[in-house]
């Protein structure tokens, strides 16, 4: 793998979120979705695990360089190229994993296809992905319930491994406070039946990929519920209030949340009580519908809060069947 020139372009921009852990973002890319990609050094493992891997690169406009310039030198636009080549500024001027140094452990919030493109990047690497709905991502479902086949894109192939609610990706048996990685699945379908958060014990960090954002709206599949998605989110508020808890009498900040899109190092609770209040407000006709239309024979609304903080893009019947 080539090592690029200071001036070489990429698809990516990464920051530092905390000592351990960078926000790799997809600025430009042809869909329009910039998603979010989580990349967090577990140097105790040698792993670095990627929370959802992107749109695969391809881009509508020209690259920057990692100064922010634009790029003379050719465009990287591989995921994995960028992470072990592409020096970044808040990691003091080196590639996040130098010459693929560790290995790598993927996990994908869901299954859309702006969060799997790049997962061909990392073939002997293993993919973690809910288990809550094992059917939902049958070889068979995937072209439709990834959105590839609606994009006419190929599915990327890959072997995922499911895993329980409650899972412990690192820190099995570890103290809480050890200082060690620790790092815990929780299923929160409800965007989709695959949808998954993540919880960073030691950072503080709780990681919802699709399942809320600011800014944008979130937009829910025919395969989603609203219902589901009301459960899931009141368990990601008790579980967010336990552990700011936890924190407080470590002395620690609050839980902070990290989403698939727009929001980064936000309060956690506030946003998810924020986000539940809007959905809410959305189901008991409180907010106005702001635009329909019909999409493979589903009329589909959007909802948006006057502030434009919160917004909604889902079937009519996902509304009706919260009702």
């Amino acid at each position: 793998m080539s090592t690029p020139s200071l001036n070489q372009g990429s698809a990516f921009t990464a920051s530092r979120l905390t000592p351990t852990t960078f926000l790799v973002k997809e600025y430009n890319d042809i869909y329009d979705e910039k998603p979010h990609i989580y990349v967090k050094i577990v140097k105790e493992e040698k792993v670095i695990m990627i929370i959802d891997t992107g749109c695969g690169g391809a881009m509508k406009g020209p690259a920057l360089s990692h100064d922010g310039s634009e790029g003379a030198g050719g465009t990287v636009t591989s995921l994995r190229t960028f992470i072990e080549t592409v020096p970044v500024d808040d990691n003091g001027g080196h590639p996040l994993n130098i010459r693929g140094e560790n290995s790598y452990l993927v996990v994908l919030t869901h299954c859309h296809y702006d969060h799997i493109l790049a997962v061909e990047d990392f073939p002997s690497s293993p993919i973690l992905v809910s288990g809550h709905d094992p059917a939902f991502l049958s070889p068979s479902a995937l072209p439709e319930h990834t959105l590839c086949k609606r994009l006419n894109l190929s599915v990327p192939k890959y072997t995922p491994t499911m895993v329980p609610h409650l899972y412990e990706i690192f820190g099995m048996n570890r103290d809480r406070s050890g200082g060690k990685a620790r790092v815990s699945v929780l299923h929160t379908p409800g965007h989709t039946p695959d949808e998954l958060a993540l919880y960073d014990w030691v950072d503080g960090m709780l990681y919802v990929g699709d399942s809320l954002y600011e800014e944008e709206p979130v937009i829910f599949p025919k395969e989603g519920s609203i219902v589901t998605w009301f459960s899931s989110m009141q368990f990601l508020i008790q579980f967010t209030k336990e552990r700011n808890a936890e924190r407080q009498r470590s002395g620690l900040g609050q839980t902070l949340v990290n989403a698939g899109h727009c929001t980064a190092l936000k309060p956690a609770l506030e946003v998810i009580e924020s986000a539940v209040s809007f959905i809410r407000d959305v189901v008991d006709g409180k907010e106005k519908v702001r635009r329909k239309s019909q999409v493979a024979g589903l009329l589909v609304v959007e909802y948006k809060q006057d502030s434009g903080r919160f917004s909604l893009r889902c079937p009519m019947v996902l509304i009706d069947e919260a009702n």
